[in-house]
Parts: structure tokens; C-alpha cells; sequence
């Protein structure tokens, strides 16, 4: 048996790449359902790429594209939490702030009134 065989054939780098690229926009546009995956193997068949190493593809370019878009789970400015924990928790903090501030100032004015 030769070991010609059991090697992955090498493909032309532009090749892989194209199709990757393919692949990765295929997944910008939402969830790769079997239509899609039957779609992209055909077109990487059409341009000469095994149906498995398409598969593989696919999974690389879906997994860039989660590192790509990593979630951050913390809230921001930018794009707040929306949890009624977070909500709660932010609420009652300002509620706390805003009695310690009535507080100060019914006290400043009981202090100045008793000064004066």
C-alpha cells in the first residue's frame, strides 16, 4: 500500500482560501443550514476541493468567525446588559446614592439653620 493513499491532497493555496472565504461570508449572512453546507460543497467540488476537506473548511472558517465576534457577557456603554438582575441591582444602587445625597442635604440645612 502506498502512503500516496492516505495523504491529504495539496490544494492550490487561493483555492482553500477562496473557499474559505466563502464559507466565512456564508456564515456572516447566519446559520449554515444543510442547504447551505450542500450549496458550498458542490461549489467547493466545482472547484476541485474534496467534499471532506470542504467539511473541514467550513468548521475552520465557523470557528474564526466565532473568535472574530467573541460575546462579552459584562455590560458597557456601548451595549448595556439587559437583565432584570443588572437592571435591579443598578437601580438600587442609585436609590442608595440618592438617599445618602437627600440625606446630606436635609442635614446641611438643619446645621445651617441651627447655626444661623
Amino acid at each position: 500500500m502506498s502512503t500516496d493513499t492516505f495523504t491529504i491532497p495539496r490544494y492550490e493555496r487561493n483555492v482553500a482560501e477562496d473557499f474559505s472565504a466563502k464559507a466565512y461570508d456564508a456564515i456572516e449572512l447566519g446559520i449554515i443550514r444543510l442547504e447551505e453546507r450542500q450549496r458550498l460543497a458542490k461549489e467547493a467540488e466545482e472547484m476541485g476541493i474534496r467534499a471532506f476537506d470542504a467539511q473541514l473548511l467550513i468548521a475552520c472558517a465557523l470557528r474564526q468567525w466565532a473568535l472574530d465576534h467573541r460575546y462579552d457577557a459584562l455590560p458597557s456603554k456601548e451595549a448595556p446588559a439587559l437583565s432584570f438582575e443588572y437592571r435591579a441591582w443598578r437601580m438600587s444602587w442609585t436609590r442608595l446614592w440618592a438617599l445618602a445625597a437627600m440625606t446630606v442635604v436635609v442635614e446641611g440645612i438643619i446645621v445651617w439653620r441651627w447655626l444661623f
